[in-house]
């Protein structure tokens, strides 16, 4: 760690998930490719669950920045909220880039945020750490305007 280094130059923004009364259904991120960065988290926010609804959040990763032959990295990356737990809560989800599947030209990741039964309040913010090159936020996605 280097000590006069600020969080702000540790991690990236690598994509979110704006702020939303999130409809029943999927929302997506955009791909990533883990070329940057050698862990990601992803922060998943709820903030008034719709009456009885549900928001589950998951990882998967492809080969390319289509998707291609996408599928879930596995046990433990998915989280899974409910209304009765009451609203305003977040959920993080780590995954480092060891645990895709390389070998079989894995690189990339995107985050899938699921409503069920109501609309919900959501946003989600995928962050880079660990980055191959410093600052990692020289890696910020587009829609990052200011850092101070």
């Amino acid at each position: 760690m280097i000590l006069n280094e600020k969080l702000s130059e540790a991690l990236a923004v690598l994509a979110a998930i704006p702020p939303s009364a999130q409809a029943v259904g999927v929302v997506f991120s955009p791909w990533i490719e883990l070329n940057e960065a050698d862990r990601i988290l992803a922060v998943i926010q709820v903030g008034t669950f719709g009456a009885l609804a549900t928001v589950d959040a998951s990882i998967a990763q492809a080969q390319d920045a289509k998707g291609t032959n996408a599928k879930l990295i596995g046990a433990g990356k998915a989280v899974a909220l409910a209304a009765a737990a009451g609203n305003d809560v977040q959920a993080t989800i780590d995954v480092a880039a060891t645990e895709l599947d390389a070998a079989n030209g894995y690189g990339f990741v995107q985050l899938g945020v699921a409503v069920g039964v109501a609309a919900t309040e959501t946003a989600a913010l995928i962050l880079g750490g660990s980055a191959r090159y410093e600052p990692a936020s020289s890696f910020n996605g587009a829609g990052v305007v200011a850092s101070v």
